[in-house]
């Protein structure tokens, strides 16, 4: 006896024999345009095109016509009561986050289907184990680290000796203030740009590189920030994934990641 596959309310249910899914179609159990297929994969087709059931009676119909032909005229009828199967039960009281949207059409499939009934997509369950790098190797941040460390340091005394050049070159009674504010200004405009740099990266993946280039060419290095993206790719569908996400939300591949540093 064939196999078949239903689905009722998005979920995958079976597989039940061909005359049980008979039995729950002409009693009502399932509608007529249910979902069948011979594999759980599909192709999925409805169940009237597939069995050749009739669209014009209503089961309900047919039920009380089969209820009320042996009764005598004027008598009510008691319907036979159709209890609903368990497994809709089940599939009623699940939680909508059973389901995921299709990328392609937008209909609710069941999470464990592996194709779309609707449009075809072909959703990836296999799971892949991918390894994570980090942002930079070891060796590169920890040379930045001590670029950014000096160039903290000494490019606030550059600014400084500098501006006091300058000012007593216009002003030779001058006072050290005007060398000191314009130094002032320039540290925290430093750090603002650094943290915009980090806020701009942060997103993508990059925050230590925004972190720098804000540090290092102020604002024309966070505007630099917006072109870097080194968020990792999807192995199947080669989207970018907003982190170390579980699933990929484009073709729904489940993945695993192991961070590894590295040193080249």
């Amino acid at each position: 006896m064939a196999q078949w596959y239903y689905q009722v309310l998005g979920d995958i249910l079976g597989p039940v024999d061909e005359e049980e899914l008979r039995q729950k179609l002409q009693s009502g159990q399932l509608p007529p345009g249910t979902l069948v297929a011979p594999a759980k994969n599909g192709p999925w087709e409805e169940a009237r095109e597939v069995f050749h059931l009739s669209a014009g009676a209503d089961p309900g119909e047919e039920l009380s016509a089969a209820a009320l032909g042996g009764q005598p005229e004027g008598a009510t009828a008691t319907l036979p009561a159709i209890e609903a199967p368990q497994a809709a039960r089940e599939v009623a009281g699940k939680s909508p986050l059973a389901l995921r949207p299709c990328s392609d059409c937008g209909w609710m499939v069941s999470r464990e289907a592996s194709v779309c009934p609707r449009c075809g997509r072909i959703f990836h369950e296999a799971s892949s184990l991918l390894t994570y790098h980090g942002e930079h190797p070891v060796s590169v941040m920890i040379f930045f680290t001590l670029l950014a460390v000096f160039f903290l340091i000494g490019s606030p005394i550059l600014v400084y000796f500098c501006v006091a050049a300058v000012a007593e070159a216009f002003q030779p009674e001058g006072s050290v203030t005007v060398p000191l504010v314009v130094t002032a200004l320039y540290i925290i405009s430093m750090v603002v740009c650094a943290l915009l740099g980090g806020a701009v990266g942060k997103p993508r993946m990059a925050y230590i590189t925004g972190l720098l280039l804000g540090l290092f060419f102020g604002p024309l290095g966070v505007f630099v920030a917006y072109a870097i993206d080194k968020r990792p790719e999807c192995p199947h569908c080669s989207t970018r994934l907003n982190g170390l996400a579980r699933q990929c939300p484009m073709c729904h591949a489940r993945l695993l990641w192991r961070v590894v540093p590295t040193w080249v």
